[in-house]
């Protein structure tokens, strides 16, 4: 932590500023926050069970429904913004006192926007666009005009507040959006993790003693609990999947500058010629993912983002019967029992549904690993680690294990040349299983483990093989571990910590076919409903 009185100042009034920002009807009492703690094995949804700061009603607005269906009844003023609004910003605010998921909060702006959007609406006879009225979160990178971006460094507490939206959020506020809050990050955001010295720890709502992952920890935490039913994340090696799974939500990696990446707070530098992150949806249908993604494309992102690629959105015909390719994991980085099992479940279900599955061979996970390495330290000046310099903070401990090993070879244009080649040989051999089987989707893994207790996640193998690719991924939730049946000798496995957290599965389409994983995401979620 920081070492000086200064930054321990600056710690402490924007925690506290945070915390005058909920209510104080909103503010939960002493008997239920002193069970919440990292370590508690105790569920978020237990202790709101115990209050009773939301009205049936509330917990009606924010449980019932998903996007697709609260935009609907908004349009038809069966439901108010403000009405719909007022529930999630509530339920936020009782999900940052229970998994410690938000960095910044401005219910009050939102509120405002809602009426807007409701006077609007009984003005015009029409609403402002697609997410006409809806409450949406955003992880803390996002530039929202007015409000702090600090990233969790320590450092970025004394950058000015946003001047202006990032282009992403230009879009969502233009489709009639209301926002409400920021989420939290883990320290750099390149740990599967969720602390960082200035906010804290993002805690699972299925389990407080859980990790909530990382790095759209908080995003996964908020939307996991219902505190959000749509919000964005990043993700670089799985930042929106690894959350999404660890919390039981749905999540989706687009393929590289789909989406518009322009316009946030300053973390990876300009230039960057490994791994590319992308922006994507947390949600909690699949149509969700759907409906986002199709909003932000149809609004032609790359006429005011030159990041973002001038794809426009494809409508293409939805399969019914799919042919799925199943993987079920590399030998060398052997998978949990419950993730083995309810792969197998979801696999026998979607037979049961029609859908043809081939059980495939596919290329070494070991060699993805060998080859995506170098790409990870091609920042010679270490920046994130200049920031935390300039807090004056230590990095913390999973920032040494949560990236793959340094084999140790010199970082010049040669291997920036290798990391390139290496990645065209890779990808098509990956093409070859595509081609070979002639499958519209890959179903696999989104992890070796279930949300594992704090700070246990390690490298994400799974996730970040598709980002090495630039593949569209996304993860859909499917049971969760059962100690009757999941009580199986495993090193490093403990089913007691994990018994009850969610499970799930990633589903795989080819580069830059978003919309028919999207498709495929669905079809397979309706396929897998329980």
């Amino acid at each position: 932590m920081a070492g000086t009185t200064d930054w321990k100042a600056l710690v402490s009034a924007k925690r506290a500023d945070r915390a005058s920002r909920i209510p104080k009807d909103w503010t939960l009492p002493e008997s239920i926050t002193s069970k919440v703690s990292s370590k508690s094995p105790v569920s978020a949804f237990d202790l709101l069970a115990e209050t009773s700061v939301l009205t049936l009603r509330e917990h009606e607005l924010t449980e019932k429904y998903d996007a697709t269906a609260l935009l609907e009844k908004m349009a038809s003023k069966e439901l108010t913004s403000l009405e719909v609004t007022t529930a999630f910003c509530k339920r936020a605010a009782l999900a940052q006192q229970l998994t410690n998921c938000l960095t910044e909060i401005f219910f009050d702006k939102a509120l405002e926007r809602a009426q807007e959007c409701d006077d609007y609406l009984n003005k015009n006879g029409k609403t402002m666009g697609t997410f006409h009225g809806l409450p949406m979160s955003l992880k803390d990178m996002l530039m929202v005009k007015g409000e702090a971006a600090t990233l969790g460094f320590v450092s970025y507490l004394k950058k000015p507040v946003a001047q202006h939206d990032s282009y992403i959020v230009q879009i969502m506020l233009e489709a009639g959006a209301v926002l409400y809050c920021k989420t939290n990050v883990p320290q750099t955001l390149f740990v599967c993790e969720s602390h960082n010295n200035v906010f804290g720890t993002t805690m699972n709502p299925y389990k407080l003693s859980l990790t909530s992952a990382g790095s759209s920890s908080g995003e996964g935490a908020l939307v996991g609990f219902r505190g959000s039913i749509l919000g964005v994340g990043s993700d670089i090696g799985g930042s929106v999947r690894a959350p999404a799974l660890c919390c039981g939500t749905f999540g989706f990696k687009p393929s590289v500058d789909r989406l518009p990446w322009g316009g946030q707070q300053a973390l990876i530098r300009q230039g960057w010629p490994g791994v590319l992150p992308t922006l994507g949806p947390h949600a909690t249908s699949a149509q969700d993912l759907t409906l986002f993604t199709k909003t932000i494309l149809t609004a032609k992102p790359w006429k005011r983002d030159s990041t973002a690629h001038a794809i426009p959105w494809r409508d293409v015909p939805k399969k019914q019967h799919l042919t799925i390719g199943v993987w079920g994991g590399d030998a060398d980085f052997p998978i949990t029992p419950p993730v083995a099992r309810i792969l197998k479940e979801a696999t026998a279900k979607l037979e049961s549904k029609g859908h043809t599955v081939k059980h495939i061979k596919c290329p070494s996970l070991s060699t993805a690993l060998k080859f995506a390495s170098p790409g990870y330290k091609f920042d010679t000046s270490n920046k994130v680690f200049e920031f935390l310099s300039e807090g004056e903070e230590e990095p913390v401990p999973e920032l040494h294990t949560a990236a793959p090993p340094d084999d140790g070879a010199p970082v010049d244009l040669e291997a920036i040349w290798n990391f390139n080649a290496n990645k065209e040989n890779y990808r098509e051999e990956w093409a070859k299983v595509w081609r070979e089987n002639d499958i519209d989707v890959l179903v696999c893994p989104g992890s070796r483990q279930v949300a594992p207790p704090h700070g246990k996640f390690g490298v994400p193998y799974y996730t970040m093989i598709w980002n090495y690719l630039d593949f569209p991924a996304s993860v859909v939730p499917f049971s969760k571990v059962d100690k009757s049946v999941d009580s199986v000798d495993m090193k490093d496995y403990d089913v007691n910590a994990v018994e009850g957290a969610p499970g799930s599965v990633q589903v795989v389409g080819w580069r830059f076919q978003d919309e028919e994983t999207l498709n495929a995401t669905e079809v397979i979620a309706e396929s897998l409903k329980m």
